[in-house]
């Protein structure tokens, strides 16, 4: 078709849904729900993919009847769906989904088949970004790659850097959010590739290759209470902080960590029942002048994401006591109390407009600041490469993995639980007697 055919399905589509008696979520267009009497759907579309939930069977049976007058229509239901590249797992202990088979057969099965593996002996990594300083440098200085090299880096790596590139973003967004960092800074390389960037990048293979299963999951529970974030010093010693299982967003922001650019970099992530639902990490377009610049950008950044799912809430029928004001936890104080003084001071004078946006949200009861420390602050590890212990604990918690099904149910089994990864780098000092010093798989080097 023309250029305008997506556009004319999506209005084909749309009429059909609000006929049948959808409403259309205006926040996000792709979102219908259908609320009469004691029938509710809530309906998500992709193109021609639909994946929906509901708690009548006739209401279901009423919409295919509907749009079998018009297209020809397969549906599926079961505890297993499989919805565009992901696999949903439904059962009494919760709702899971993962893109382990879409991750094993286009990325790994194409960058490390057996017989590469077999003979180069594929070095696993627990981080998809180098944390040392030497890369930064590398990053910084490395010209880019000419014609002849680049050629060159392309047969060594495997394939184009956009190709590589791409297929790794295919899933970043979708499941793998631990690699949003290392997206956010090596895609700023596309069209000028280095060989540090090609590395870099196969860095992010190479994780994915030993990490290939991390699951999302939502436990079945109620949105009463609080859940518990924490951080284990040497014993006694810890840190923690109580978060509501309502829906709330964690924000941070660097401060010019990228010596090239010199740009910051912000990460929003908002989670619902205590597991993301929402993840952003985005480079900063201006130079923040100071760190409390940086983090009212950020702040701006997550005041935006969050009052759009507000709207996603509120359309789908989420108790308004459960999301207004909407909690909002920072990790810079400075920026809280520049926030919260309802007025512009010298030194944040040159943002007055991001401010004055944020004082009016507040104002109208849309968000409440909340202060986390830095240790507790899970939206961290998506502004800075953190080592592997921090950054296993921060994703661990995100997608739910002290959720995870018991050893023996279904749920377990078909999730394949038994080959998930963990970090050896998340044992207890107490422990490391136990490690061999000269293994590779547990070097302790910035560059592993």
């Amino acid at each position: 078709g023309d250029k305008g055919i997506g556009r004319r399905w999506y209005l084909l589509l749309k009429a059909l849904l609000l006929d049948f008696g959808f409403v259309c979520c205006v926040s996000e267009p792709s979102l219908f729900i259908y609320d009469h009497r004691d029938e509710k759907m809530i309906l998500n579309t992709s193109t021609d993919d639909f994946l929906c939930a509901f708690n009548s069977q006739p209401l279901f049976n009423r919409l295919c009847d509907k749009m079998r007058t018009m297209f020809d229509i397969t549906t599926k239901e079961g505890t297993r769906l499989s919805y565009l590249n992901l696999d949903i797992i439904q059962t009494e202990h919760g709702v899971s989904y993962d893109q382990t088979d879409h991750i094993r057969r286009k990325i790994i099965n194409k960058y490390f088949p057996p017989e590469k593996i077999a003979e180069s002996k594929l070095k696993p990594v627990h981080t998809p970004f180098r944390i040392d300083s030497d890369y930064e440098k590398e990053l910084a200085e490395q010209l880019p790659a000419s014609k002849d090299e680049l050629k060159l880096l392309e047969q060594r790596y495997g394939d184009s850097y956009g190709t590589i590139l791409g297929e790794i973003m295919h899933v970043e967004v979708v499941s793998r959010f631990e690699l949003s960092y290392a997206m956010r800074r090596l895609g700023q390389f596309t069209h000028g590739p280095t060989e540090a960037a090609f590395a870099g990048l196969y860095r992010v293979l190479r994780f994915l290759a030993t990490h290939p299963h991390r699951p999302v999951m939502y436990p079945r529970r109620k949105f009463d209470g609080f859940d518990e974030i924490r951080a284990d010093f040497d014993p006694p010693k810890f840190k923690s902080i109580q978060i509501p299982r309502t829906p709330c967003t964690i924000a941070d922001s660097d401060h010019a960590r990228d010596t090239l650019r010199r740009k910051s970099h912000h990460c929003v992530v908002s989670l619902l029942n205590g597991v993301i639902v929402h993840n952003r990490v985005q480079q900063q377009r201006a130079i923040a002048l100071h760190s409390t610049h940086s983090e009212i950008i950020g702040s701006l950044a997550a005041t935006k994401e969050t009052n759009y799912l507000q709207d996603i809430y509120t359309h789908i029928g989420h108790p308004a006591v459960n999301i207004f004001p909407f909690p909002l936890y920072l990790d810079s104080q400075p920026c809280i109390d520049a926030l919260k003084a309802n007025t512009t001071t010298t030194r944040v004078k040159h943002i007055a407009v991001p401010i004055k946006f944020i004082h009016e949200k507040i104002a109208a009861g849309r968000i409440k600041l909340h202060w986390i420390d830095t240790t507790l602050n899970l939206a961290d590890s998506g502004t800075k490469p953190n080592p592997s212990p921090t950054l296993t604990r921060h994703y661990d918690y995100l997608i739910g993995v002290r959720f995870y099904p018991p050893v023996g149910s279904t749920h377990h089994e078909l999730l394949q639980l038994d080959t998930f990864v963990t970090s050896p780098y998340t044992k207890a000092k107490a422990n490391t007697a136990d490690k061999v010093p000269d293994d590779p798989i547990c070097s302790e080097s910035p560059r592993d």
